[in-house]
């Protein structure tokens, strides 16, 4: 093998990195849009976090309850945001996610209806009404069944296990991504008129979360280096996961289900607790506050001996012993918990980032030719967000990602196949992977290095923060970072050796993306929603209704206060059609 000459080089108008529903939308709107994206997946394809959906997602359909309206959807998604969410993509998101459910239904979905033949929805959280929309059991599998058959119908054009180290820029404006398929080494460029970022979120910076191993921030790392702003990063969604038995500590319980049934939450000395934080909605509070009165109540030592709070159940059995909390029931019987009877241990963990790549309503970044959609993106909820609007997200800004930039391809030129500094890059990567030797000097291979990391994540810039620590993190961080370049690829194969180097560049993310919340987390001096600081725990409205927006600036990562967006349109790129159902769909 030779770097660069043997590179397996790809003209397209857009390019899509990321196999998961917001990517697969974003095919749909370039498909929409009359153009045939190229789709890469760093896993296999279909993949990402939303095949670990349980519940369902959420659309004001009104068929539960026939008061309910989009117009509804959107003052309670302005509430639960504190205040923070981009109200033109929240008000696009609040009536487009109809639309959508419909297309997706008809697509092979499969949600629950109802004798009248209208869709079943159940409550969730921050919700005046029902509006759960589901499958009656797990959600995530019929969803990446019925949007990859709609890929293979279509035709869409894909690859799997390719790892996108950096992207690829002319002037100002991107134009395609560089890597490397990790399975066999081989690289990879892709010259691109359009680019779209729907890789997720950043799970992997901490070691207990719901999410497939493979996530890890990438998206969030390669934008900022292209110069693209990121937001609201200081807001993670956390969502309560299994402390004990420990031989599925991490497991995802979907309490939130249990919660929507009745579930009651005890510390140690079995207090009912969120009856201090929010009398009037206790449990069913915003996510934002359970998690922060859960996380409050560890921190001061009312948490169980395994670092929990327990989750009671057994007034609510029958209810929680089906649908989907019914696997989770069995889950925690063959381990040696009876639900009928006795409580389990559950602790905080990240289920989805709020925020993510500053988009406008065309998924368009601040960068000439870059786009994103889903949890990659940011701004859309503000510093918390509603139950089951992580999925909406993705259909609609998804969709409207690929609408955007491929009709902004259309009337681009193609790159220069020589430009972007893909040959120097990749000459880089070669020389970083065939270094000798399989540790740095201090004996520490990429495993154990990627612990430490997550190790800084959960205590310094998790769930509980305080200036002090957020300070001593990116000091660990800049260690860590250093410690991370010396370490070489290991394995006695070719596919070892790189699947040991995208280890190591994903670590390298991962670091990046700890600076980006910890950069955030100390610029804003208050306690909102998915953040909370010890240090300054009380809202602040007066001086903290803004956004903070993240940039490298010569080196570094670098915090501004702007202003919340109002629901001024941007002017859409040219020729991009309505979001009406395609002629066959």
């Amino acid at each position: 093998m030779s770097f660069p000459e043997d590179a397996r080089r790809t003209e397209t108008d857009v390019l899509i990195i990321g196999g998961g529903v917001a990517g697969m939308m974003a095919a749909v709107g370039c498909r929409r849009s009359g153009v045939s994206p190229v789709l890469m997946t760093k896993a296999s394809f279909p993949s990402g976090s939303s095949s670990m959906a349980r519940g369902g997602y959420s659309a004001a359909m009104g068929h539960s309850n026939p008061a309910d309206k989009p117009e509804f959807l959107f003052e309670d998604s302005v509430q639960a945001s504190y205040d923070l969410c981009n109200r033109r993509l929240m008000r696009l998101m609040s009536h487009e996610a109809i639309e959508r459910t419909h297309e997706l239904d008809a697509w092979g979905l499969g949600l629950v209806r109802m004798e009248n033949g209208l869709y079943h929805q159940k409550p969730s959280a921050s919700h005046r009404y029902d509006r759960l929309l589901h499958c009656g059991k797990l959600m995530g599998k019929p969803l990446m069944q019925s949007l990859h058959k709609k890929m293979k119908a279509w035709e869409i054009a894909s690859a799997a296990h390719v790892m996108f180290v950096d992207l690829m820029k002319e002037g100002d404006r991107v134009v395609g991504a560089w890597g490397f398929a990790y399975r066999d080494g081989a690289p990879v460029v892709v010259h691109a008129r359009s680019t779209i970022i729907a890789t997720g979120g950043a799970p992997q910076l901490h070691e207990v979360n719901d999410s497939p191993p493979y996530i890890s921030g990438d998206g969030y790392a390669i934008a900022l280096r292209a110069g693209a702003d990121l937001i609201d990063m200081e807001f993670i969604d956390y969502q309560l996961m299994v402390a004990a038995p420990e031989r599925i500590r991490g497991y995802p319980p979907h309490s939130s289900g249990f919660i929507n049934a009745g579930a009651y939450l005890y510390n140690k000395d079995m207090e009912r607790f969120m009856r201090r934080y929010d009398p009037e909605r206790c449990e069913r509070s915003t996510r934002a506050m359970v998690n922060r009165a859960v996380g409050t109540e560890i921190y001061e030592g009312r948490g169980t001996e395994n670092h929990g709070v327990y989750l009671d159940t057994c007034h609510v059995f029958d209810v929680v012993n089906d649908g989907a909390t019914a696997d989770i029931v069995r889950v925690l019987k063959n381990c040696g918990v009876d639900l009928s009877k006795e409580p389990f241990e559950v602790a905080s963990g990240p289920h989805t980032y709020l925020g993510g790549i500053r988009i406008d309503e065309w998924g368009r970044t601040t960068v000439e030719g870059l786009y994103s959609g889903g949890e990659a993106s940011g701004g859309v909820h503000g510093a918390n967000r509603t139950g089951g609007a992580a999925l909406a997200d993705s259909y609609v800004f998804g969709l409207r990602s690929g609408m955007g930039a491929a009709c902004e391809a259309k009337g681009r030129e193609c790159p220069d196949p020589e430009g972007g500094g893909w040959r120097e890059g990749l000459e880089r990567l070669e020389e970083r992977a065939n270094r000798a030797g399989g540790t740095h000097a201090g004996g520490r291979g990429v495993d154990e290095v990627r612990k430490e990391v997550q190790r800084v994540g959960a205590i310094s810039i998790g769930q509980i923060r305080d200036g002090e620590r957020l300070e001593k993190a990116l000091l660990e961080l800049d260690g860590l970072q250093r410690e991370n370049g010396e370490v070489a690829a290991r394995g006695d194969t070719v596919r070892k050796k790189w699947d040991s180097m995208r280890k190591i560049l994903e670590t390298d993310n991962l670091i990046e993306v700890a600076r980006m919340l910890a950069a955030a987390a100390l610029e804003r001096k208050e306690s909102r929603g998915g953040h909370f600081r010890f240090d300054y725990p009380d809202l602040d409205s007066e001086n903290w209704t803004c956004n903070i927006v993240l940039r490298a600036e010569k080196g570094r990562i670098s915090a501004h206060r702007v202003a919340v967006p109002g629901e001024e349109a941007a002017n859409p790129p040219p020729g991009v059609p309505e979001t009406a159902a395609m002629p066959g769909d």
